[in-house]
């Protein structure tokens, strides 16, 4: 726990440098994730499997509701929300 400006600084510091590192890394991943269903789609196959892996690539399917559409049609929503706070931290 930082109990002084100077251990919070680097704590600040290391923070930022772990969260450049996973923005890096979620980047890398993304590019290895593109090349795998690259080369499912360039073959021509949904799935495949090598000596230690197997992949499968599917296509889904996501629905969500227009709440400003909604609202129009029937007038307000709000009985019908639910609120959830959390905290959030930001560094710049």
């Amino acid at each position: 726990m930082c109990k002084t400006m100077k251990e919070l600084e680097k704590q600040v510091a290391d923070y930022r440098s772990l969260k450049a590192l996973k923005e890096d890394l979620e980047a890398q991943l993304k590019d290895a994730e593109r090349e795998i269903i690259s080369y499912l789609d360039d073959n021509k196959k949904v799935s495949e499997t090598g000596t230690d892996f197997t992949i499968k690539v599917s296509t889904c399917e996501r629905r969500t509701l227009d709440g400003k559409r909604l609202e129009e049609d029937l007038g307000s929503l709000s009985e019908y929300q639910r609120v959830s706070q959390y905290r959030r931290l930001y560094v710049k």
